[in-house]
């Protein structure tokens, strides 16, 4: 009868780094970023990918249209747009694989 082999216990845990939209990331982790981004969301409660399609859903995200990281200024409305999870969990991996749109 095969025997399976132990598991190894380790005595440390592997570290993880934080995606930019996660809880995790200082910046969005801040009195000022969830009143702006509460407040942004009243005033523009739809996602905007879904009504391109024609489809009401409420937005519960404000997405950053050109990334911080890429010099995109983080409290600018201009530079906000809300999103539904789905829309903006896919414009954030598509630009964290170096895809444009």
């Amino acid at each position: 009868m095969p025997v399976s082999p132990k598991k190894i216990k380790r005595p440390w845990k592997p570290e993880r780094k934080a995606f930019a939209g996660t809880i995790n990331n200082k910046k969005y982790n801040t009195y000022k970023w969830r009143n702006f981004s509460l407040r942004y969301r009243e005033a523009h409660p739809l996602c905007v990918k879904c009504e391109e399609q024609g489809i009401t859903s409420a937005a519960r995200v404000v997405d950053h249209k050109k990334r911080i990281e890429d010099g995109g200024a983080m409290y600018d409305e201009d530079n906000c747009q809300s999103l539904c999870i789905y829309h903006h969990n896919s414009k954030s991996g598509k630009e964290s694989h170096g895809y444009k749109e």
